[in-house]
């Protein structure tokens, strides 16, 4: 490795919006609504109510921006057209439409394979079968590497799916947490009409339990802003940014229009609020139009947020068959294409001259799983005799050694049927009358670390049906009547809770453009992380007005080319970020190789060493120096500030003479704060020793 020396809304035209597509899914039995300009909330409930109908959900930050109230309309024994034709007859309505399903763009997992992320960096490697070209990627390393260092302020993308796992061990660090709100009691504390919304919400099933079924939506978070730099799983395209799940799919896999543009309306009270939502990841879409939706998106546009939206996955061109929301032309919305590996358009995916921006990684893209979906190995043991087990989902998982404690009898479960001694131990439970979470939730409050609960039947074991719910739980397995009476037979007795996961496996595989979608919804984050002040406008224009040109996508989307994360922080290409020669010298005419302050360190070394590139007297030095007793040894400890992510050397010298500078230890990585090396032999071995530090370059 090279040692570097010393040193603002308007409605677009659109086709009615009471039509949908043909074969276009919709929710039976639900409209949307958004009534003229000048009714009241309280006119359009009037309204409804002389029809026997009711604004089962009110849109009410983007009825506030668009001056019309909008919302859903349920009234199942009716049937949709019947709701339709009668609503369309009142004065007061300006539109009424479906509520539409909405399909996400990605297919089933085919593999897992730990560290495959080309679309970070792709240096001709096989991934999942498929062998790359070199340098087609998004210039993820080079582009962080000029990275604007922290503190800065957060940033937040809100990813509208099918929930997010909070407790993915690549995810939790950088999920955005709700200051307002107190998890769990059940109070809405910050007043925003939700209640214990600390990571976000289900807007569909209504509540803040946003865990996720499918994985669709944890694989999109891991691409937007997975952990980075903790020598596990992936790294995410905007890594220091933070996801606040937005859950809008219901249980049967389905994302409704109403879910969806609730979702939106939450997003915008956040950043009226003063949270820094700076885009949301839509990978999901349908053929037909609707205004309630447009509104919405409207609302995310004049609030500031941008909408990456996946161009979808039928291989079809959006100019002339259009896929929502990504076929929309609000100015907020960033449509993206799914590009292979190879530096082609991937086989599936949608396209469009005019209706599709740029292409982002798409094809045999790793990511996070949902640990729910991982299955786990569980064990009993009961003094010598080891039983087969079942976990319940979304139960706490042990070391593959298990947990071992003193196993107490606890009866069904309830508050008082758990003695003192059970705490730091095991609580064996027989299932009946509560909830398995009731029992499981009693057996924490008395300290148990782990739960077995036995059958009440004489049923076989079976994976499945045994529920928690999503939360944070102790390690909870399930055993048969059988086991049960036979461990409870041989109490008081010690025994293991084994409930292990592969944590290699809480990654996979996915392609689609749903995939493609959050490369760039992670480079808005990383644009508003470099570039604070730029508006949405400049923002979206950074990404798609640099990226890298690709002759198999000429004609096929408006750009032309693919997502580089590099030419959008220094678009000059001199290599020097754009934040920081703006910042420094007021313009971008200076180069890398430059050397304003005449002080030996180019323009380049005086920003990868966070030195000021107009005062010769500052410059890369140690700090301190410090001479260190250890009994008959002396040391020397150099010291010396450093910053995050740079690589550092110090070398030493007994002549100073050419070729004759060693290193003293390993390079250094910074960390944002002092480091320090030690030489052991500086006033032992020799009469005069001469050191210099120096950056290593990339």
């Amino acid at each position: 490795m090279p040692f570097r020396g010393f040193f603002i809304l308007w409605l677009f035209a659109l086709p009615p919006f009471s039509s949908h597509a043909a074969g276009e899914r919709r929710v039976e039995g639900e409209v949307l609504v958004v009534f003229k300009p000048g009714l009241a909330a309280d006119g359009a409930r009037r309204a409804l109510g002389r029809r026997a109908l009711a604004l089962d959900r009110h849109f009410g930050k983007v009825s506030r921006h668009c001056g019309r109230v909008a919302g859903l309309v349920r009234a199942g024994a009716l049937g949709t057209d019947l709701l339709i034709e009668r609503l369309k007859a009142d004065p007061g309505v300006e539109t009424v439409e479906p509520n539409y399903l909405r399909q996400r763009f990605a297919s089933v997992p085919n593999d897992v394979e730990f560290g495959k992320l080309w679309g970070l960096r792709n240096t001709g490697q096989t991934v999942d079968g498929v062998t790359g070209t070199s340098g087609v990627d998004a210039n993820f390393l080079p582009a962080w590497r000029l990275a604007r260092r922290a503190p800065f302020s957060e940033v937040v993308v809100g990813v509208v799916d099918s929930g997010v796992d909070l407790g993915h061990p690549d995810l939790a660090a950088n999920l955005w947490t709700n200051p307002g709100e107190i998890a769990g009691n059940g109070i809405d504390d910050d007043g925003n009409g939700y209640t214990d919304d600390v990571n976000g919400y289900d807007f569909a099933g209504g509540s803040a339990l946003v865990s996720d079924s499918d994985g669709h939506g944890t694989h999109v978070a891991g691409t937007v802003a997975a952990v980075g730099k903790n020598s596990a799983g992936v790294i995410g395209v905007g890594y220091r940014a933070k996801i606040v799940a937005l859950k809008a799919e219901n249980a049967n896999g389905n994302l409704s229009s109403a879910a969806i543009i609730e979702a939106y309306d939450y997003a915008i009270g956040l950043k009226q609020a003063g949270v820094n939502v700076v885009a949301l990841n839509a990978s999901f879409g349908g053929t037909s139009t609707s205004m309630a939706e447009l509104l919405a998106i409207e609302a995310l546009r004049d609030n500031g947020i941008v909408l990456c939206a996946a161009a979808g996955n039928d291989g079809t061109n959006n100019n002339t068959l259009p896929v929502y929301p990504a076929s929309y032309t609000t100015s907020n919305i960033i449509s993206v294409a799914a590009l292979t590996q190879t530096n082609t358009l991937a086989s599936f995916s949608n396209y469009g001259s005019t209706s599709v921006d740029l292409a982002a990684p798409g094809v045999n893209i790793l990511s996070t799983k949902p640990r729910n979906l991982v299955s786990t190995l569980s064990s009993v043991t009961a003094g010598s005799t080891t039983y087969a087990s079942q976990t319940l989902e979304y139960a706490g998982t042990t070391p593959p050694a298990g947990i071992s404690g003193t196993i107490h009898a606890c009866g069904i479960g309830n508050p008082g049927d758990f003695p003192p001694a059970v705490a730091g131990n095991i609580a064996l439970i027989q299932r009946g009358t509560l909830f398995f979470s009731q029992k499981v939730a009693n057996a924490m409050s008395a300290g148990a670390v782990a739960a077995i609960i036995y059958d009440n039947t004489a049923a076989s074991l079976s994976a499945g049906g045994w529920t928690l719910g999503a939360g944070t739980w102790i390690p909870a397995v399930q055993v048969t009547q059988a086991s049960g009476l036979a461990i409870l037979a041989g109490l008081p007795g010690s025994g293991t809770v084994a409930n292990s996961r592969d944590e290699a496996l809480t990654y996979q595989f996915l392609d689609g453009t749903s995939m493609a979608t959050p490369h760039v919804a992670g480079a808005v984050a990383f644009a508003a992380m470099n570039f604070p002040s730029d508006t949405m406008a400049q923002r979206i224009a950074r990404i798609t007005g640099n990226v890298t040109p690709v002759p198999a996508l000429a004609g096929l989307m408006a750009s032309g080319g693919r997502l580089n994360l590099l030419k959008m922080i220094d678009t000059e290409g001199d290599g020097l970020p754009d934040w920081w020669e703006t910042g420094e010298f007021g313009d971008l005419s200076r180069t890398a190789a430059g050397d304003e302050d005449a002080d030996g360190f180019s323009n380049l070394d005086e920003f990868l060493a966070a030195t000021d590139p107009g005062d010769a007297a500052s410059r890369l030095a140690f700090s301190a120096i410090s001479v260190v007793e250890d009994g008959a040894q002396t040391h020397l400890d150099l010291a010396f500030p450093s910053v995050e992510d740079t690589g550092y050397r110090v070398e030493w010298s007994g002549t100073l003479e050419a070729g004759s500078w060693l290193p003293l230890g390993a390079p250094l990585t910074g960390t944002g704060g002092l480091l320090q090396v030690r030489d052991t032999d500086a006033l032992n071995a020799a009469p005069r020793r001469f050191y210099r530090l120096g950056l290593l370059a990339e």
